[in-house]
């Protein structure tokens, strides 16, 4: 029986795929399956986050160190383009303005000689909404893009003085509001 074939964990093929399953999102388990069924290597999750954090066995230190170094930078440049078009998208949504199609038809069925005919198309409405800004991501975004926002996001945290069942503590606003 012949020796099933070494596979070359250093051709452009293997981190090529990992760079194109990385950009959709997928987590290292993920990845690690979808090269399971894309070139028949049998890669574990356990396998895969041993070869990309530089301790497999069954590579040499400099394999290990080579290796490990080019997958970690393939996966991290694959998730940050997915993260960049996943920001935008955010952003997209939080500014508003998204139009959406809509389309309504009605139909009716004849009723001829005791039998309905087939639906019969009278008439079709489109139309189009645009979506208002959402101010819970824009604050989001702001939040965390935005240094002067954060500051008086967190000063206005501090000027809050509210119990754990969200009412103010009337005693405490008392005691720092009165005059002595």
């Amino acid at each position: 029986m012949a020796r099933p074939k070494k596979f070359d964990y250093d051709s452009d093929d293997f981190y090529d795929e990992i760079l194109a399953l990385s950009m959709q999102g997928l987590t290292d388990a993920e990845i690690a399956d979808a090269l399971d069924d894309k070139f028949g290597v049998s890669l574990s999750p356990e396998v895969f986050n041993c070869m990309k954090n530089g301790n497999y066995d069954k590579w040499s230190d400099e394999e290990n160190e080579r290796r490990s170094a080019r997958l970690a930078k393939v996966l991290a440049r694959g998730r940050r383009k997915i993260n960049s078009i996943v920001r935008g998208a955010y952003l997209k949504a939080a500014l508003g303005g998204k139009k959406i199609k809509n389309k309504t038809v009605t139909t009716r069925k004849l009723k001829i000689d005791g039998v309905y005919t087939e639906d019969e198309e009278i008439q079709t409405t489109e139309g189009e909404t645009e979506l208002p800004p959402n101010m819970q991501a824009l604050s989001t975004w702001l939040y965390h893009h935005d240094e002067e926002w954060r500051k008086v996001e967190k000063k206005q945290e501090d000027d809050e003085d509210v119990s754990s069942n969200g009412s103010i503590d009337i005693e405490k606003w008392i005691n720092d509001n009165t005059n002595d």
